[in-house]
């Protein structure tokens, strides 16, 4: 069984200084991290390069700007975690 489901939402994030095809993909969904079939809605972070995603390299996500002018890699996906939950009606009350 596989512990993330199919994405209800998601947003990719290019990530040039890990490479040139390199992404942060913010999901928001459906995990079973006992695999029980007990599932959670979440927000996660998982690598991509080029077409393919990278279940099992750690999103090590960067502080540092990609230009002098940038805001950084953090940044972008703090934001990106604020528009799932905005477009998928998710609050803390």
């Amino acid at each position: 069984m596989a512990i993330h489901q199919p994405p209800i939402d998601y947003i990719d994030i290019p990530a040039p200084q890990h490479s040139a095809d390199a992404f942060y993909r913010v999901v928001y969904g459906d995990v079973d991290w006992e695999e029980n079939n007990q599932f959670k809605r979440a927000v996660y972070i998982i690598m991509g390069y080029g077409e393919k995603l990278a279940y099992r390299r750690v999103a090590h996500i960067l502080t540092t700007a990609n230009t002098p002018n940038d805001i950084s890699d953090l940044e972008k996906v703090m934001a990106a975690i604020e528009r799932l939950k905005n477009r998928n009606s998710v609050f803390n009350d």
